[in-house]
């Protein structure tokens, strides 16, 4: 039984799981965290707040665990316990009313259970947490202040993004951020200006080299050219730093430059796009041995994206996209991805509705860090091998394809109980291998993962 990340979680504050999601990883975390908490509420305090208590029961199989080759699968149960604190949202509100505060806080206590054959999970216990704040002063007057304070504690696998396989990673994921917004006047033209902080640790010590540490700085001018059209111009700097791997991957400091167009072409049909240049400035790369010589090690290109979204009747909606853009990694200087999406929804009959989300990551990685940093001998692809003793610098590069399809139906039994059933696959295809004994023994980069639960979401 794990108790120490849900005690680092209670002791540290409050979280917001959407926008720690939402960070910059990808289809990392194999259990999402969202529930179904828009229950009715118990309003207090001049019916101005609403309390949302809630539980949320899921049952199912998991084919890969640990999102390992070979795979080990499991039976599983999670129960969370869920509490929301928010204002009174605006649907249920005096359409004048125009509060000074908007904030919604809240936590989630999760318990997981494994059933395995498989020696390397077995009966596992798990006790997870998060916790989360968002606030908004005065977010109707022309000078607003936003804050968002994210907190999450998991024992999840993470192998695309942690060196070590086969194993949990105990981790703590801790994000805050303000932004100050400025609307003249109150008129189309919008000034923003924002910094956030993040913390990725990783509780073990076997996993000490992933820890990381960033702090983005954002400033925007964004303006309305007609009533459903807006115009955007942003500048993103960041400081990004595995502190404890410093020795063989450089400090990083992000930036991109962007121009973005969002508008609403018809009530039925909008679209979206940004254009822009970004530049991951790796300082030192040059300085570190034994970084492979087989891709450049800044990224120094084209970032940019575009989205078409329908509404296709009442009752259905969809979203087509692409962007590319480049974050960090554990295993290179950089990774790059061009990433390709699939959103539908669809309100079958009264509280039915059919979600599908589908996405593919083609994923370049940059100069690859020394293979004897993440405990490997050497590397693989293909039947091309660097080792340990092979002279020479390796000019070997790695790609993989990232397949991410989740589908869930969902039905609204009670205003505060929804039933659920979900599929979801994981898949990295790659030919990428670690060496663990040159020449003969290796481990795969690559894995796929299915999943199916059934589950039960009471909020009130």
């Amino acid at each position: 039984m794990r108790l120490s990340p849900v005690l680092i979680a209670l002791l540290l504050g409050l979280a917001n799981p959407a926008h720690a999601q939402g960070n910059q990883y990808g289809p990392y975390d194999p259990y999402v965290w969202s529930v179904y908490n828009e229950g009715p509420g118990i309003k207090f305090f001049h019916d101005g707040l609403v309390f949302h208590p809630g539980l949320s029961t899921e049952l199912g199989y998991d084919s890969n665990v640990l999102l390992a080759t070979p795979a080990a699968d499991a039976g599983m149960l999670r129960l969370r316990l869920h509490l929301d604190l928010a204002t009174l949202p605006p649907q249920r509100s005096d359409g004048n009313y125009k509060p000074k505060l908007v904030f919604r806080a809240g936590g989630m206590f999760e318990y997981r259970q494994y059933f395995s054959r498989d020696e390397r999970v077995g009966t596992v216990q798990q006790l997870n947490g998060l916790s989360n704040i968002d606030l908004a002063i005065r977010p109707h007057d022309p000078l607003s202040l936003y804050l968002y304070n994210n907190l999450i504690v998991t024992n999840d696998t993470r192998n695309l993004e942690v060196a070590t396989r086969e194993t949990f990673a105990p981790r703590l994921f801790w994000r805050f951020g303000l932004l100050g917004v400025f609307r003249p006047g109150n008129g189309p033209l919008e000034l923003g200006l924002g910094d956030a902080v993040r913390l990725d640790y990783y509780i073990s010590d076997d996993l000490s080299r992933n820890r990381s540490f960033g702090n983005e700085a954002t400033l925007y001018a964004q303006l309305r050219v007609l009533p459903q059209t807006t115009v955007k111009l942003e500048v993103r700097s960041s400081y990004i730093t595995y502190y404890e791997s410093s020795d063989f991957l450089p400090n990083a400091v992000p930036l991109r430059i962007i121009a973005a167009a969002n508008s609403l072409l018809l009530p039925a049909l909008g679209v979206s796009a940004f254009a822009g240049y970004g530049n991951s400035l790796q300082l030192g790369a040059e300085q570190i041995a034994g970084l492979t010589r087989g891709t450049a090690p800044n990224y120094n290109n084209f970032v940019g994206g575009a989205e078409l979204r329908l509404r296709l009747l009442a009752q259905m909606r969809l979203a087509l996209g692409w962007a590319r853009d480049f974050y960090d990694s554990i295993f290179a200087t950089y990774l790059a991805d061009d990433r390709l999406y699939l959103n539908y929804e669809h309100y079958i009959w009264r509280g039915l509705a059919a979600q599908l989300r589908f996405e593919t990551y083609f994923r370049q990685y940059g100069a690859l860090a020394p293979w004897r940093s993440l405990g490997f001998q050497g590397y693989r692809v293909g039947n091309v091998e660097c080792n340990d003793l092979m002279p020479g610098p390796c000019t070997l590069s790695r790609s993989d394809i990232i397949l991410n399809l989740a589908a869930e139906l969902k039905y609204r039994v009670r205003s505060w109980m929804e039933l659920g059933v979900s599929y979801s696959l994981l898949n990295d295809i790659t030919d990428f291998r670690f060496v663990v004994v040159p020449g003969s023994q290796y481990e795969d980069a690559a894995f796929i993962k299915h999943m199916v639960l059934g589950k039960v979401d009471i909020a009130y």
